[in-house]
């Protein structure tokens, strides 16, 4: 075959990453010659790229990173108990390449991988391997979609309010168990453990039926209002989750398993440490994509400033009363807006914060997806939704208690809608 692919992406890629091939051809010498590939997603064809030879070294270049990444997006939901699939944070991706000169048909070379939701940082790319983050049925310990320190603080008020939030997998679409379980651990204040059970994920029921799981990305319950409401028919001791919630200054923790037991663990052990002291300020929980493409939550609990921002066009008329004379009265008026559009913007701060919690929260700042979590009233029963906002910092400093004082973290949103006005 007169085509060979001299570098291409791993299996499993990002797509915040450049997904780059490299291609020689025993034909380059042919009159008009190019390099074609045609880009598939899903099985669908989405665009046809053609380059010449570099005249250097007669290679073809392709990054089709431009090209996939707009078919990613997120899935993230608030109070689901037993997580969620994610079929829109991944696909199948085929590159038929060929070539194209004067007076010889194309031969072609295929490749298949799979994208999902993430960007490495630029410094570790280079030593990126998706064995890393891809859970498959080996166990070994993975990365998960998050870069949040494996220990975090988390507001739950018995009831009153609880935080959202999941973990985020990538894994392989196979028969045989990979990612089927999560062994949640219930400590008191001293640290002994008061209960420790097996949760079955999305991925259990298809394995348990010798079935490939559907999706490559699922999300597993991780803050407290998600890991209290999990079903009892779903945990090995058929408790739900919020049997023994360790609301007395206790925590919990959360490991990926392969199967019920503690030999086939496929993460770390991730501590959630409830905060359960009442607030003095309303609390504003928001949730955000992270730098690797899962999406992670964090609440302020300082006050919530409002300011409004006012945008007015004017017009106007001739000042005139209908009349054998022109005139006019006193109530008559020429000017007036012919639009009025307000938007409100916020002002949130955060209670003190580590290093570990400043280099993580950098991420929510630069975010291109957030939202707010807010309570409506949906026939009669309040409802919990993620409305979508945009931040407006242009700058994030990271403070480092070795050699500053403690810091918060203040923050401005807005809504990504203008609210509406009569005229």
């Amino acid at each position: 075959m007169a085509i060979t692919i001299e570098s291409n992406p791993q299996t499993f890629t990002t797509m915040g990453n450049p997904i780059t091939f490299v291609l020689s051809s025993t034909n380059v010498a042919q009159p008009n010659f190019k390099y074609v590939a045609d880009v598939s997603f899903n099985g669908n064809l989405v665009a046809r790229l053609k380059t010449t030879p570099n005249p250097t070294n007669d290679y073809g270049y392709f990054n089709i990173r431009e090209v996939l990444r707009y078919f990613i997006t997120i899935d993230t939901d608030i109070e689901e108990g037993r997580g969620f699939e994610c079929p829109n944070m991944w696909g199948s991706y085929t590159v038929e390449f060929s070539e194209e000169y004067t007076g010889a048909s194309a031969t072609t070379y295929d490749f298949t991988g799979t994208l999902y939701c993430g960007a490495i940082d630029s410094l570790s790319f280079p030593q990126y391997d998706f064995n890393d983050y891809v859970v498959s049925s080996t166990p070994s310990i993975h990365q998960l979609l998050t870069n949040r320190p494996q220990s975090v603080t988390a507001i739950a008020q018995n009831l009153a309010y609880m935080q959202s939030g999941y973990l985020y997998v990538p894994c392989t679409i196979e028969t045989v168990a990979n990612i089927d379980y999560v062994r949640y651990r219930y400590y008191d204040k001293g640290g002994t453990i008061i209960r420790e059970f097996y949760f079955e994920t999305k991925n259990f029921g298809y394995h348990n039926a010798s079935d490939p799981n559907e999706n490559s990305v699922i999300a597993v319950p991780f803050m407290p209002a998600e890991v209290f409401i999990i079903p009892g028919a779903y945990t090995n001791d058929s408790n739900s989750g919020d049997v023994d919630f360790p609301f007395d200054e206790g925590y919990y923790s959360l490991t990926l398993s392969k199967a019920a037991n503690d030999l086939t663990l496929q993460s770390a052990e991730y501590f959630v440490f409830l905060n359960t002291n009442c607030q003095r300020y309303n609390l504003t929980e928001v949730h955000f994509q992270n730098q690797l493409g899962g999406v992670d939550s964090y609440v302020f609990n300082k006050p919530n400033r409002e300011r409004q921002s006012i945008q007015r066009i004017e017009a106007s008329k001739p000042l005139l009363t209908m009349g054998e004379t022109y005139s006019y009265t006193q109530s008559s008026f020429s000017r007036f807006n012919a639009s009025v559009d307000y938007s409100k913007e916020f002002t949130v701060m955060s209670d003190w914060l580590t290093d570990a919690e400043f280099e993580w929260l950098a991420e929510m700042v630069r975010s291109p997806r957030l939202w707010v979590k807010m309570v409506f009233d949906v026939s009669g029963t309040p409802t919990p939704m993620l409305v979508p906002i945009l931040v407006t910092d242009t700058t994030y400093n990271v403070w480092k208690r070795d050699f500053d004082q403690l810091h918060t973290l203040t923050m401005t949103y807005k809504f990504t809608f203008d609210e509406a006005m009569p005229l």
